[in-house]
């Protein structure tokens, strides 16, 4: 902002009439972030930035200034529940689908993925990278099981292919009937 005055009349102040907690604006008009924004907390502010002079009745303007927050991958994917637990019938046939797997991520234009994270269970079970349809690789027959519970527990994992951050995980048990 300009002043056209002479002396003190003419020094232009800047104030923010609005989220001051969230921003800060130097006495040359230069606006800055007070803390973190958050996109998935609130993506836009109308930041109303108040220029005064230094008159003994100072003369005012304001403008609206649009402030949209970008966003950055800082959220890992999350699974609707952290443990599925799922019955399953001995001898039905490779390829069936018996568990959808399902994660979120808030992060915009996330592509979440899945996969089973424990070596173990890949012999018998697969999990769709793209769906989250957990399938089994081969027929489970409950007599070849040791014990009496005749289960398998194993984790499973959702992550962001575009994304940096660290995999959401869940367990998953299979208990076979």
């Amino acid at each position: 902002a300009t002043d056209a005055d002479a002396g003190v009349n003419g020094q232009v102040h800047y104030s923010l009439a609005n989220f001051n907690n969230l921003f800060r604006i130097t006495s040359n008009g230069s606006i800055y972030t007070a803390v973190k924004l958050n996109r998935e907390v609130r993506d836009y502010y109308e930041l109303i930035v108040e220029a005064t002079d230094g008159a003994v009745d100072p003369r005012r303007s304001t403008l609206t200034l649009a402030i949209k927050v970008l966003d950055i991958d800082d959220n890992s994917p999350v699974f609707t529940n952290a443990s599925y637990t799922v019955c399953v019938p001995e001898n039905l046939p490779p390829g069936t689908v018996f568990l959808q797997l399902e994660a979120k991520d808030v992060d915009l234009g996330a592509d979440v993925n899945y996969r089973i994270r424990t070596e173990e269970a890949l012999q018998h079970f697969a999990l769709n990278r793209h769906t989250g349809e957990l399938s089994l690789r081969q027929s489970l027959d409950y007599e070849s099981f040791s014990d009496t519970e005749a289960t398998f527990t194993f984790l499973v994992e959702a992550f962001d292919s575009k994304g940096t951050m660290p995999p959401g995980l869940a367990t998953v048990t299979v208990r076979v009937k």
